[in-house]
């Protein structure tokens, strides 16, 4: 079946006023970091924007944009638009998306309680001591609010219908009014932070949506008719007995609406340790494996697309649903009459061109996101955003497929994720590329990933699929059960080698590291691969939970990342696990977003956890260990396990200097990668050939 006719209801075109969507896909507003130091929408920020638009999205709402600074929280390279002076670089932007034919909106937002980038004392609904302040994330710190006077609320009223009117001028369609998550607009909003008793106060759902509906109705006045004012709702708040319910939130939703709303976007928010990223991310919720109920939720109908259903009985307005939502789950959101578009962030952010290709019936050629959360943290350490397999990401211009200016005979040695992504950049290039892997299979070191991490939210498989058909339609010549070497280039003379075999592993100099209860890394995975070829990780790792060749005591030296995930998988099969590490760095490599989840999980099932620990000698009873304190003791196991950074790997790079004019080493060959670097190497260097 044509993806025309599977996804008829998503490819479908969409009236919103006097807006009409090509089809119900919407990219929400997201935070990438890419606008000017000053607030301004950068070249950069317009480049990412530009190929949205050529990709065929249905609507556009460009990025959180403030109404109000300082107060109302900028944070680095965010979009500010509180004066008159933003205007043309925002009317550049919109003019750049209306040139690919997509609608734009701008997304209007006051951090409120959040705004703790600002240095001034944050705004709120009410002034809250630390203990009442309904908390997302314990790591961030939230500088105490100050409950807002009426001269607040009616300048905060005054400041959205300015920047709506800028937005207007600057030639977008309509505004979307943030008051969701935890910002201003949802301190009022919700009872977890509202506690004022005046006519903005907690005692009705009329007064608690009192500011947002003066807000709608303030803009309508400045803008008129024609133009679209939408707004970002909590459809729920989970973790907090003081949180907006479905209830209310069909409540606000009516009210809106007769205000003078248009449109309405769902989202959510979780209050408790990392409740948030779930919310945000409900895809998370199963792993390291499924403990929350809502997790029963998270492929059909969707966490928060639920609460977007509701809301849509409520009201006639069109609503936009949002949270982990593909293509496929998104059109049957829209078959079932829950919403009437679907906002996909991370999909766009991976590959742009996803509505293109689905129109087009190419669904093969859609690069998959692995909802690993990568892009989070850089967003988390206020730096702009990359993707793990989207390496143009922030580099649109300078990542553009552009014909190479002379066609270059290419061998690319290795078949991991950065030598597959090098391979398929060359030759859409136009590159004469051959790819040699000395396994049976491309892949690399992601099948003992997917073996290891599972599939059910970062689908290495797919990952493999992608590039496997990408290099086939491309014209690439793959050599499997084949080691490129010094020899052959010498026979061959090809112009360009990509070194992409992967790096060394790291194997501790410790006494006892070679008796017969020590698995180091090399070994596992010589002994794991026959069945990975044979059964693949899918199938293997279901396997694994009723037979598991390793005891029931196990020590894991290394604590980053590989070792944390090697640990999640031992426990999932009945281990004992001690994590050893000599750094502080435990969970190093773990995306920020998920990093404690992780680590709280592994503690919950009583995984020991030394850091700084030295490890002196293994012996038949287990490992002899100097911890922080000096102290020796033996920690018991049956199997010892290694799972340490790969080392680099530069000898075939060296052999082949003077050989070949143009020699390149991506991935762990170079230094010890994690697959993003992995795959930013691969284009990279695609891109210099």
């Amino acid at each position: 079946m044509s993806a025309e006719r599977r996804l008829k209801r998503l490819l479908e075109p969409l009236q919103v006023k006097q807006v009409t969507l090509r089809n119900r896909i919407v990219k929400p507003a997201q935070v990438l970091g890419f606008a000017a130091d000053d607030g301004n929408a950068s070249p950069m920020l317009i480049d990412f924007y530009a190929t949205l638009a050529k990709g065929g999205v249905g609507l556009i709402i460009v990025e959180s944009s403030c109404v109000d600074y300082p107060i109302g929280g900028k944070g680095q390279n965010r979009l500010l638009i509180h004066d008159d002076a933003f205007i043309p670089s925002f009317s550049r932007l919109a003019e750049t998306i209306h040139s690919h034919g997509c609608p734009t909106f701008l997304q209007l937002s006051h951090n409120g309680p959040a705004g703790h980038f600002s240095g001034l004392q944050p705004l709120a609904a009410s002034a809250l001591s630390a203990e009442e302040i309904p908390i997302s994330d314990p790591r961030v710190k939230y500088d105490l609010p100050r409950a807002m006077t009426l001269a607040d609320i009616e300048h905060a009223v005054e400041k959205h219908a300015d920047a709506a009117w800028r937005a207007k001028q600057a030639g977008f369609e309509g505004v979307e009014v943030h008051a969701g998550h935890s910002y201003l607009l949802n301190s009022f909003l919700s009872r977890a932070w509202n506690h004022r008793d005046d006519d903005y106060g907690c005692q009705t759902l009329e007064t608690r949506a009192r500011f947002a509906a003066e807000i709608v109705r303030a803009i309508r006045a400045r803008v008129g008719p024609d133009f679209v004012v939408g707004m970002r709702v909590n459809g729920e708040e989970w973790g907090h007995e003081q949180g907006i319910t479905p209830q209310e939130s069909r409540g606000f939703a009516k009210i809106l609406e007769s205000a003078g709303l248009d449109i309405i976007h769902v989202t959510g928010w979780g209050y408790g340790y990392g409740a948030y990223s779930w919310v945000q991310y409900p895809e998370q919720l199963l792993y390291p494996e499924p403990t929350v109920p809502l997790a029963k939720m998270v492929r059909k109908p969707g966490v928060i697309a639920s609460r977007a259903a509701g809301i849509k009985e409520a009201v006639s307005i069109p609503v936009i649903a949002v949270g982990s939502l593909g293509p496929e789950l998104g059109d049957w959101i829209l078959r079932q009459g829950m919403a009437d578009a679907i906002a996909m962030g991370r999909r766009l952010m991976v590959d742009p061109e996803l509505p293109r290709k689905l129109a087009e019936g190419r669904s093969e050629d859609i690069r998959p996101c692995m909802a690993c959360l990568e892009c989070r943290t850089p967003f988390q350490r206020y730096q702009p955003v990359s993707c793990r397999v989207n390496a143009a990401l922030g580099k649109e211009r300078e990542y553009e497929i552009r014909p190479a200016a002379r066609k270059k005979r290419v061998v690319v040695a290795g078949g991991g994720p950065g030598g597959m992504e090098a391979a398929r950049v060359a030759a859409a290039r136009g590159h004469e590329v051959v790819l040699y892997e000395k396994a049976p299979r491309l892949g690399g070191s992601l099948p003992l990933a997917a073996l290891i991490k599972g599939t059910q939210i970062e689908d290495f498989p797919a990952l493999v699929n992608y590039f496997e058909t990408q290099l086939r339609k491309l014209g690439v010549r793959v050599e499997l059960r084949q080691e490129f070497t010094p020899e052959m280039a010498r026979a061959l003379k090809p112009e360009a080698v990509v070194v992409a075999i992967g790096g060394q592993h790291a194997t501790p100099t410790i006494p006892g590291i070679n008796r017969p209860n020590v698995l180091t890394g090399q070994t596992l995975q010589r002994k794991v691969t026959p069945y990975l070829r044979l059964l693949g990780p899918r199938l293997l790792g279901w396997i694994t939970r009723f037979w598991l060749p390793v005891g029931k005591r196990v020590v894991v030296i290394g604590g980053l990342l590989h070792g944390c995930q090697v640990s999640a998988f031992l426990v999932k099969r009945g281990r004992h696990v001690t994590i050893l590490d000599g750094s502080d760095q435990l969970g190093g490599g773990i995306p920020v977003a998920m990093k404690p989840r992780l680590l709280d999980w592994l503690a919950e099932k009583g995984v020991v956890m030394l850091t700084g620990a030295e490890c002196q000698e293994i012996t038949e009873e287990g490992i002899i260990v100097r911890t922080r304190d000096g102290t020796v003791r033996t920690v018991i196991a049956d199997t010892v396990i290694t799972a340490l950074p790969t080392l680099s790997n530069p000898a075939l790079s060296k052999a082949l200097e003077g050989v070949v004019p143009e020699v390149y080493a991506v991935g762990d060959c170079g230094e010890s990668r994690l697959i993003l670097q992995a795959i930013a190497d691969g284009s990279r260097v695609g891109h210099c050939i």
